[in-house]
């Protein structure tokens, strides 16, 4: 990432809605999370690729036979 863009980076709120789906049985919750997001975009939103690093970190607190599934995600904004 070229030093223009890091310069550019800050936190986000970003809400996501998942499923943790084990077999039959599966559990619909949501987070509101923190992610570090370019200010600008001068391309494509890159909210998705954040979400998908949060989503990795999430998978290693599964049991066996658990899998997360993303459902929605949306920033939030910094309304004051």
């Amino acid at each position: 990432m070229s030093s223009l863009i890091r310069q550019k980076m800050a936190h986000f709120k970003t809400y996501i809605s998942f499923v943790v789906q084990n077999g039959e049985q599966h559990i619909h919750d949501f987070v509101i999370s923190e992610l570090a997001l370019p200010k600008l975009n001068f391309y494509s939103d890159n909210t998705s690729q954040e979400v998908l690093k949060w989503a990795d970190q999430w998978r290693g607190d599964l049991k066996p036979g658990q899998k997360l599934i993303i459902l929605n995600y949306f920033n939030i904004s910094n309304i004051k």
